[in-house]
């Protein structure tokens, strides 16, 4: 066999051999693609705030939703303190820890908010407005502890609370006034007759934007926050691929960021809290009493 034909089957082998081995090779640069883009920052990011099954501590069951297991776990943080604080109540005890403080805000609710937005009929409220305060208090209170997550964060959390705000702005015009009077208070006094086909829609329309704006409201604050101190958390590990020292040095710059933000995060449950029972009890007061 001469040179010629030597080259010829080496070539031909090679690139049989290169035939069979480059489905593995194709596969083993897809799958070092997936770990790439599984560990890049966004990825990581998407991670902490997106919603995903987690498995129950030290139990090997799963629950299908993060968001679902946390709103439990605020449910029953609240449902637990409520009954403490009404327990020094039944005992005929003066109210004191946690249960004073429960009865400050319950006060505050009721008085300041309730009765100054909703008028004289604001007690009736006051039970659903309270649940607002004190379950978006703690959800996002709750959020801040490690390895947790923020059901407020979650858009569909948001909007299941603005639809039941919703059905309490409904209710608070249709029990007073019924559904002819309720649809019919629209409606501004003394509008001409030529404006009444542009003002219905506008006025049935902002029926529903002001639940969506109570939605969009908390959901992007609540949101905003956790991906600030995702971000400042994730410099440490991004700067360090750079460089250890620059690594060490960023370590001392972002923690302290990130901790300044989990406590402006404290402030930003207490005043979302807020903002959203106030709102609700404004927008049950237009419907309530539309004539102020």
């Amino acid at each position: 066999m001469n040179i010629l034909s030597l080259l010829a089957s080496a070539t031909e082998g090679a690139a049989e051999h290169a035939a069979e081995h480059a489905p593995a090779a194709a596969h083993a640069a897809e799958a070092a693609g997936h770990a790439a883009e599984h560990d890049s920052p966004a990825a990581i990011l998407m991670h902490h705030i997106l919603d995903h099954p987690v498995k129950i501590w030290f139990t090997n069951i799963e629950i299908p939703s993060k968001h679902l297991m946390f709103i439990i776990v605020a449910a029953l943080a609240v449902s637990i303190i409520v009954q403490l604080a009404k327990r020094r109540y039944k005992a005929g005890g003066v109210p004191s820890g946690a249960a004073s403080i429960v009865e400050t805000f319950v006060l505050y609710v009721r008085d300041e908010i309730a009765e100054k937005n909703i008028g004289h009929d604001g007690r009736k409220f006051t039970p659903l407005l309270c649940s607002f305060f004190f379950f978006i208090l703690f959800a996002a209170l709750i959020g801040l502890m490690p390895f947790t997550a923020t059901p407020t964060s979650n858009i569909n959390v948001t909007l299941a609370l603005a639809a039941v705000s919703f059905v309490a702005q409904q209710y608070a015009g249709i029990s007073k006034y019924g559904v002819g009077g309720h649809f019919h208070n629209l409606i501004p006094p003394g509008l001409p007759a030529w404006l009444l086909p542009i003002m219905i829609p506008v006025e049935i329309l902002g029926m529903f934007t002001k639940p969506f704006a109570l939605m969009v409201r908390l959901f992007a604050n609540m949101l905003a926050g956790h991906i600030v101190i995702t971000c400042l958390l994730m410099l440490i590990p991004l700067v360090a691929k750079v460089s250890a020292a620059l690594g060490i040095v960023s370590i001392f710059i972002a923690i302290p960021l990130a901790l300044f933000i989990m406590f402006l995060e404290v402030l930003v449950a207490f005043i979302q809290a807020y903002v959203f029972t106030l709102l609700s009890a404004i927008f049950i007061g237009m419907y309530a009493h539309p004539s102020h």
